[in-house]
């Protein structure tokens, strides 16, 4: 029984490997945002997949990084390029979507507790904020 256990831990670990070192997007952000609750200076960052429903935002200069379950889309026909897409409320930037674009899908991050709160606090005005990747 332990060795089933540990062969099929093992075996989902060289595959889940091999996934989390592709990078979906490299991205500079030129505005501080944030990641569900963690908050994120402006700078360069590499978006790569942890799992079918969950992404890594990660500073490429600084150790810092941010983990988000997703919910993953087909993209529509006229998607082009990978982009990174915010909601903007007030000097508030909120990572709402990363899109890879030519068929590559969409991965939609949850709204936060904390992004509800200051959408409320901003009477609900809401702005797209669109980054392309590299």
């Amino acid at each position: 029984m332990k060795r089933n256990f540990f062969g099929i831990l093992t075996m989902a670990l060289l595959i889940s490997v091999p996934l989390s070192a592709q990078t979906i997007a490299r991205v500079t952000v030129p505005f501080d945002f944030t990641v569900g609750q963690t908050q994120m200076s402006a700078g360069t960052y590499e978006i790569n997949p942890l799992a079918h429903d969950a992404i890594v935002v990660r500073d490429t200069k600084e150790a810092k990084s941010a983990l988000s379950v997703v919910r993953s889309e087909r993209s529509r026909n006229g998607d082009s390029g990978t982009k990174l897409v915010f909601n903007r409320y007030g000097d508030k930037y909120f990572l709402s979507q990363v899109s890879c674009g030519f068929g590559g899908g969409v991965r939609r991050l949850p709204t936060s507790k904390l992004e509800k709160e200051v959408r409320i606090a901003n009477s609900n005005v809401t702005r797209k904020v669109v980054v392309a990747a590299k």
